[in-house]
């Protein structure tokens, strides 16, 4: 039944509904665009968008617009953590602004990053999402990959832990709402 009802929604222009998240006031959308396979290369060997093909990236471009502007599926998952994603994202996503395609105020950006020991590799690693990611501010954030006792210390332990940072930049404005993946 389920299959039916996605195939139905992909073969018609009907909206996706929105939910009320949890206790925030995001309306989200019960299907969600997880960006983990937008990346044209794993690892972070891909650092300009002169390395990525540009069948690729086009392919990308199709599938959000496409999800957002006519499903109206405009929750982006993405993490640092997956490859080229991030770039690839920052860049499409930039373009339909400019072209008037979309608001960012219309779209719920989320990434994700991994607890690390030195606070200064995640703040490194927080920023290199928000540059990638062409933002000022993404709408959640998620601590990914939470698989191991050491890194709830790195998150938690002591006065210089990430959730200590991750709160720095909710302060600022930079990260509306916090979670764990």
């Amino acid at each position: 039944l389920l299959l039916e009802e996605c195939r139905h929604l992909l073969e018609t222009d009907i909206q996706v509904p929105k939910v009320r998240f949890g206790k925030t006031e995001l309306q989200m959308p019960i299907i969600t665009l997880g960006c983990m396979r937008f990346q044209q290369q794993w690892g972070r060997t891909i650092d300009c968008m002169d390395q990525v093909y540009s069948d690729c990236q086009e392919n990308l471009c199709d599938i959000l617009r496409s999800a957002i502007l006519k499903y109206g599926i405009n929750h982006i998952e993405t993490a640092w953590g997956y490859g080229s994603s991030q770039l690839q994202l920052g860049v499409a996503l930039k373009q339909m602004m400019m072209k008037g395609e979309v608001k960012r105020e219309d779209l719920i950006i989320q990434t994700k990053v991994g607890p690390r020991e030195n606070t200064k590799d995640f703040r490194e690693m927080m920023e290199e999402c928000f540059e990638r990611l062409q933002v000022d501010y993404v709408d959640m954030f998620a601590f990914h990959g939470l698989n191991g006792e050491w890194q709830w210390d790195w998150m938690f332990a002591g006065d210089d832990n990430c959730w200590n940072v991750i709160q720095e930049y909710k302060a600022a404005g930079k990260i509306r709402h916090i979670g764990f993946s």
